[in-house]
C-alpha cells in the first residue's frame, strides 16, 4: 500500500514538473502572439493585460503592407536561408558519402576538424570575413549572407549526413551495383531515398541557421531594401521607446516558414527510412 502511494506521489510530481516546464517554454509564443493583437495602448497599459479583448489583424496588415518593411525582408530572408540550405546539403551530402564510404590518410583528422569549427564563434571571426568580403566587393549583396551561413552550417551538416551514412549497410549499394547498376545509379536508387531523412534534418538546420542570423546581417548589409527578417525586426526599437505590437506580429510572420516546413516533411521523414531498401 505505500509502495502504491509513493508511486502515485512520484508521478504526480513528475506530471506538474512536466506541465511547469511546458508551461515556460509555451508561454513565450503565447505572449508574442497575444501582443501581436493588441494596439499600442493595450501593450502600454498597466496592469497587462494576457489575453487581448479584440483580435485585431492590423498590427500585420502595417507591418506587411503599410510599412512594407517586412515584406521584403522576408523575401530577403527566404532567397539567403534556400540559397544556404541547398548549398549545404548538395556540398554536405558530397563530403559526407566520400568520408563514409572511402578510407583516405586523415579521415579520422578530418571529422576531428568538423567538431573543432564547431567551438568557434562567428563573433571571433566576423573581422577577418568582413575584411575578405569587403577586398572581393560582396558587400550588400546576397553573396555577403550566403557564404558566410553555408561555412558556419556546412560543418554540422556534413557531420550530421555523415551519422546517417554510417547507418545505412555498405551491401545494398554492392548488391545493386552487382545487379547493374553504376555507383551513380546506385546512390540515386538506392542510398538517397535512406538518406532522405538525414538530408532533409540538415538542410532544415542549415536553413534555421541562415534564417536566424542577425550578425552577419547586420555586419555585411547596410542597404535598407536587403535587410533580412531578424535585422527588420530590430528597426521596431528605438532609444525611446519599443512597438511590441508590430515587432510581436513580425515575429509571428517570422516563425511560420519553419513551421510550415516542419508540418510538410513529415510524411517525407517516415517514407525515406523505408524507401531506398526495396528492390522493385
Amino acid at each position: 500500500m505505500k509502495n502504491i502511494k509513493k508511486s502515485t506521489i512520484s508521478k504526480v510530481i513528475k506530471s506538474i514538473m512536466v506541465i511547469i516546464i511546458i508551461a515556460f517554454m509555451i508561454a513565450p509564443f503565447f505572449i508574442m502572439l497575444s501582443t501581436s493583437f493588441k494596439s499600442f495602448e493595450q501593450v502600454t497599459k498597466w496592469p497587462p493585460s494576457f489575453i487581448p479583448k479584440v483580435l485585431d489583424f492590423s498590427n500585420y496588415f502595417a507591418v506587411w503592407g503599410k510599412d512594407g518593411n517586412i515584406k521584403k525582408a522576408f523575401i530577403n530572408s527566404i532567397i539567403v536561408s534556400t540559397s544556404t540550405m541547398i548549398l549545404c546539403t548538395a556540398l554536405g551530402s558530397l563530403a559526407a558519402y566520400i568520408v563514409s564510404r572511402f578510407n583516405f590518410f586523415g579521415k579520422k583528422a578530418f571529422l576531428f576538424l568538423i567538431i573543432i569549427t564547431q567551438m568557434f564563434s562567428a563573433v571571433i571571426l566576423i573581422g577577418p570575413m568582413y575584411v575578405i568580403i569587403r577586398q572581393l566587393g560582396l558587400l550588400n549583396t546576397y553573396i555577403a549572407l550566403i557564404i558566410p551561413n553555408t561555412a558556419f552550417a556546412l560543418p554540422m551538416t556534413v557531420w550530421l549526413l555523415y551519422g546517417y551514412m554510417e547507418g545505412i549497410p555498405k551491401s545494398l549499394e554492392e548488391a545493386a551495383m552487382i545487379d547493374g547498376c553504376t555507383r551513380l545509379q546506385a546512390i540515386r536508387k538506392v542510398l538517397m531515398p535512406l538518406l532522405a531523412p538525414g538530408i532533409i534534418t540538415a538542410g532544415l538546420f542549415a536553413f534555421i541557421v541562415s534564417w536566424n542570423d542577425l550578425l552577419f546581417a547586420q555586419t555585411f548589409i547596410t542597404k535598407p531594401e536587403l535587410r533580412t527578417l531578424s535585422v527588420a525586426l530590430t528597426t521596431y526599437k528605438s532609444v525611446f521607446e519599443t512597438f511590441w505590437h508590430k515587432m510581436m506580429a513580425a515575429s509571428v510572420i517570422s516563425v511560420i516558414p519553419v513551421f510550415a516546413i516542419f508540418i510538410f516533411i513529415q510524411k517525407y521523414l517516415v517514407k525515406g527510412l523505408t524507401s531506398g531498401g526495396v528492390k522493385e
